[in-house]
């Protein structure tokens, strides 16, 4: 019987931790299945056929609020190629409603619910012979007779029996990895279904340092932790980080999803002095209003969280990533906007805008109906209205969601971002009007290059501020060095010019002709001259676009060495040229 796992990602650089679990744990075991990736991105006849071509006896659909109505409009269109294959759902948007999900989906077979890495087995060893589907934990399923059965639920599983689920750690190091070291969360908030996934559980130290080697020997991209509160126990927390500090590989990069409140003063201490560039944490301030911090169940002191995320960001060293919610009850539209305008006080380095998602099985659901609380049917299950927030008012936060996207979490327009609102009493304001701009002037769903954001990105500024036009200079040179931080400066906006150089050509030319440059600047290549020019940029400015001030100054930007947003680094070089 071939038993295909299934997993439709919502980007190509993505992995599916869950599949891979059930691979390896039933592996372990004797029981060998195989994994099927897509993405949500690829056209479902294209993926039809693929499984096809894979012939599998069994259909297993790793299924979350992402590709859900992807995942059973394949299971229906795949039934029908292939009426007699077995087709089983899984995942935590199947979990909650199983039994609804079959009456509703004729073409699955079944559903399992919650952790599914026993289950799994066990549906194996009833393909085998080795037990009846009764015996199955957490499956639901449709007997021969067309009724809905539900097995009784599996115990959680002890974390030490999970496997590492990356033997092909070689073949996928350049994608975005998965980690668990913790399952469930100690805290309960309304719009999460952490919150009902029961004790927490800890895999052991010695098994988490085991594993986290083979990611570093590996030199990954990105190790990316699923737990829902990484720092809920300070030893665990403490533990990991002095390991990956102490094993640095000066390549991998490790995010962390945090409640900041219980990050103390030695954690602080430690964290200043890993390497820039290790860590990455993403922390869900979701509001600042204390009313719907009360009613969604968290804890949190919202002042002493905002002063922890201002230290942790004043090493510079850690790539800090707040979130917020719009559409959360007692939250209207000011109060979004002081919530937005709080947070943008600390200048993370990506400010996430979400909108509530009702989830199922989530206190949230349960209630919708007293908070007004109206959201879509589908998949995302996305907030619509509330009584303290009009659909309107939503429509006009996703536009402004759109463009701090663009503008500022890109990290692509980041210093002509920075500097535009260091000029502006609120960032609310700021993104919200160039949202609104952006509507008015027919740009919302037309794609543009970033030679055409750049112009936008200058013509609302102008349109916002008409008494600053003679600022375009600095802008030039703010613009030009957003642009050389990312790439060689070859395809430029209009107004946008590298004519600077153009009376220092010879003594760039020598600057990469000459042996001590390549040894002084660039250490670490053995490139030669020609190979050096390709890989890095020497650009002329007029200010210091750093600084502000204005001065010629020569910057050499190495496309070899990035930070997390790609951006390149930079070496002031204005001595050997003025």
């Amino acid at each position: 019987m071939k038993v295909l796992l299934t997993a439709l990602n919502s980007k190509y650089i993505h992995t599916n931790l869950a599949v891979r679990y059930l691979h390896e744990f039933a592996a372990e075991r004797g029981y060998q299945s195989e994994i099927a990736e897509y993405t949500i991105n690829q056209h479902l006849p294209d993926i039809l056929d693929e499984l096809f071509r894979q012939q599998p006896d069994v259909l297993l659909l790793s299924c979350y609020i992402w590709n859900i109505e992807m995942m059973l409009d394949l299971a229906d269109e795949y039934r029908r190629i292939c009426p007699e294959v077995t087709i089983l759902a899984g995942g935590p948007e199947v979990s909650y409603n199983s039994e609804q999900i079959l009456q509703q989906n004729p073409a699955l077979d079944g559903v399992f619910c919650g952790e599914g890495e026993e289950p799994f087995l066990e549906y194996m060893q009833a393909l085998h012979g080795k037990r009846d589907l009764h015996e199955v934990h957490s499956l639901v399923w449709r007997d021969q007779d067309g009724n809905i059965v539900r097995n009784p639920s599996a115990p959680p599983l002890e974390m030490v029996q999970l496997p590492f689920p990356y033997p092909d750690l070689d073949a996928v190091s350049g994608k975005i990895l998965y980690f668990e070291s913790i399952r469930g969360c100690p805290f309960r908030c309304s719009y999460c279904l952490s919150s009902v996934a029961g004790k927490v559980r800890y895999l052991p130290l010695p098994l988490v340092f085991e594993r986290l080697q083979r990611f570093l020997d590996a030199k990954v991209h990105q190790v990316k932790f699923v737990d829902r509160t990484f720092n809920c126990s300070k030893e665990h927390t403490m533990a990991i980080w002095k390991y990956l500090a102490e094993h640095d590989n000066g390549v991998t990069n490790f995010h962390f999803e945090l409640t900041a409140h219980l990050i103390d003063q030695e954690m602080i201490d430690f964290l200043s002095t890993v390497r820039r560039g290790l860590f990455q944490f993403e922390i869900g301030v979701q509001s600042t209003n204390p009313d719907t911090i009360r009613e969604i169940r968290r804890t949190t002191d919202t002042e002493r969280l905002l002063d922890i995320c201002r230290t942790l960001d004043k090493p510079k060293n850690i790539h800090l990533h707040l979130d917020l919610i719009a559409g959360l009850p007692f939250e209207d539209f000011q109060s979004f906007g002081r919530s937005f305008d709080t947070v943008m006080q600390i200048r993370p380095q990506q400010m996430q805008m979400g909108f509530l998602k009702v989830l199922k099985g989530s206190y949230m659901a349960q209630a919708a109906d007293s908070y007004g609380l109206v959201y879509s049917r589908k998949a995302p299950f996305q907030v619509i209205r509330t009584n303290w927030i009009s659909y309107a008012e939503l429509m006009r936060l996703k536009d402004m969601e759109s463009v701090v996207e663009d503008y500022y979490n890109s990290g692509l327009f980041s210093n002509q971002i920075s500097w535009m609102l260091d000029q502006e009493a609120s960032c609310f304001s700021f993104f919200l009007d160039f949202g609104d701009y952006r509507v008015q002037h027919g740009l919302r769903l037309i794609p543009q290059n970033l030679e055409d954001r750049c112009t936008t990105l200058r013509d609302y500024y102008f349109a916002r501020h008409p008494e600053r036009a003679d600022q375009l200079p600095l802008l030039h040179d703010l613009c030009l060095y957003d642009l050389c931080l990312h790439s060689k400066p070859k395809k430029l906006p209009d107004w946008v010019s590298v004519e600077q150089n153009l009376p220092f050509r010879d003594a760039i030319r020598d600057f990469y002709r000459d042996e001590q440059t390549a040894a002084r600047f660039f250490p670490a290549s053995d490139a030669d001259s020609k190979q050096l020019a390709r890989q890095s940029h020497l650009q002329i400015f007029s200010f210091d676009p750093r600084t502000l001030e204005r001065k010629p100054t020569a910057l050499l930007f190495d496309y070899h060495q990035r930070d997390l947003l790609g951006a390149a680094t930079v070496t002031d070089v204005t001595k050997l040229f003025f």
